[in-house]
C-alpha cells in the first residue's frame, strides 16, 4: 500500500489524502508552484486562500494540466476571476 501524501500539513482540520494521484517528484513540483505563487501574491502559509489555491492546483493537475507554466496561468485566471466577482457594498 502506498503512503498517503498531503499537500499541506494538518492544521487542526481534516487532511485530504492524495492516494495514487501524485508521486513524490510531482508533489515537490506542485508544492514549489504553490509556494512561489503564494509568495508572489503575498499569501502567507496559514491564509485560507493558500488552501483554496492548493485544492485548485490539484484539480488542474488531475484534470490534465501538468505543465508548470500552464498551471500558473490557470491560477492567475482564477485569481483574476475572484477579484472581478467582488461585490462592493
Amino acid at each position: 500500500m502506498k503512503e498517503s501524501i498531503t499537500l499541506s500539513p494538518d492544521q487542526g482540520r481534516g487532511v485530504m489524502p492524495f492516494r495514487n494521484i501524485v508521486d513524490a517528484e510531482q508533489l515537490a513540483t506542485l508544492t514549489t508552484i504553490l509556494d512561489d505563487y503564494c509568495e508572489q501574491a503575498g499569501i502567507e502559509g496559514s491564509h485560507p486562500a493558500r488552501e483554496r489555491l492548493a485544492i485548485r492546483l490539484i484539480a488542474l493537475f488531475t484534470g490534465g494540466i501538468d505543465n508548470p507554466d500552464d498551471i500558473r496561468m490557470a491560477l492567475d485566471g482564477i485569481a483574476k476571476d475572484a477579484r472581478s466577482n467582488i461585490v462592493h457594498l
